[in-house]
């Protein structure tokens, strides 16, 4: 055995070292600038080592040097794999066009995300409308009394000291929902299941008491957009947690990080407007316009939210030519 692993050792070393030189200066510069032999003999090099280090698993498993090439390609990979450096320039066309692509590849997670939000609204207003004893804990006492005066309001007598907070709330939510992916997901789940019990028992009081228009008038405008964002948020917490759960061939941390660049960028798109969704939370729905106007703002918002996120990115298909073909010449 020690002999074995002296003799592919040393028929390597210079190998290793070489490989390991070249990745520590990529590291500190670009790919971009090298010539093509260069590059050449790096993915050379790059692909040798990956043949080692099955080899070492095999057998070596339980000796220093497999711990060593495991780093060292993973070093490596890191760097041959790695995109482009991010530029300002493409931020707008990532917002106009990948984003809204991202979205529909990842379709089936909302649809799961927005099934646990669903889920808890359906199961809260069935627990408020079924289980008259527990209304007061439910819903709080404060809420009746406010509807026994009058629809519900909410008072923000200072809009500008209150957007700041409101954004801050908002997007601390979308994180805790995206983040809480890296535990399986399930906690992202549960989290949008309270969320949405905590909209169906609220709901089912507002019901009871025949304050339905003024209450999801004062709302509309805002919910909408942040529930939507909340939902995406949560699928893209989902993806992290499916990563985690079924990796298929690869690893889990390389399944991971693949579903972190699959979703990563959808969910930074969409975190942003959250501003837009603060903005109206705080000045357009305690504001006084009719209830009638805030439903139109919101409904309005969210169907460019969705036609931005569906029509996004779509390549428009060349129209068919209708004309006959030419008729061929006699001879």
């Amino acid at each position: 055995m020690s002999g074995g692993l002296d003799a592919f050792i040393a028929s390597r070393q210079a190998r290793w070292s070489e490989l390991e030189a070249r990745t520590e200066q990529l590291r500190r510069g670009r790919m971009g600038g090298m010539r093509a032999e260069d590059l050449q003999r790096y993915a050379a090099l790059y692909r040798r080592t990956a043949s080692d280090l099955s080899i070492a698993r095999r057998d070596f498993p339980e000796h220093p040097v497999t711990e060593y090439l495991n780093s060292l390609y993973g070093r490596a990979h890191v760097v041959l794999h790695r995109g482009p450096a991010p530029r300002l320039t493409a931020v707008l066309p990532f917002f106009a066009s990948g984003a809204p692509r991202l979205f529909r590849a990842n379709a089936g997670y909302f649809l799961a995300s927005l099934g646990c939000l669903l889920a808890g609204t359906f199961a809260g207003w069935l627990a408020y409308a079924l289980r008259p004893d527990l209304r007061g804990l439910l819903v709080p006492d404060s809420l009746f009394d406010e509807m026994a005066r009058g629809a519900p309001q909410v008072s923000i007598p200072q809009p500008l000291l209150a957007a700041p907070s409101i954004f801050v709330h908002n997007i601390e939510v979308a994180a805790i929902c995206f983040i809480l992916g890296l535990c399986l997901g399930l906690p992202t789940a549960l989290l949008l299941f309270i969320n949405g019990w905590s909209l169906g028992t609220l709901g089912a009081a507002v019901h009871s008491g025949g304050y339905d228009y003024a209450f999801w008038s004062l709302i509309a405008a805002h919910g909408v957009l942040e529930l939507s964002i909340i939902v995406i948020a949560g699928a893209a917490g989902l993806r992290l947690g499916d990563a985690l759960l079924r990796p298929g061939l690869r690893s889990r941390g390389d399944s991971l990080a693949q579903a972190g660049r699959d979703i990563l960028g959808l969910f930074l798109a969409t975190v942003v407007l959250l501003v837009v969704a603060g903005c109206l939370e705080a000045f357009v729905s305690p504001s006084g316009l009719p209830g009638g106007a805030k439903i139109g703002i919101g409904l309005t918002v969210g169907a460019a939210f969705y036609s931005w996120l569906l029509l996004g990115g779509r390549e428009r298909r060349a129209a068919r030519s209708l004309a006959p073909a030419p008729l061929a010449t006699p001879q």
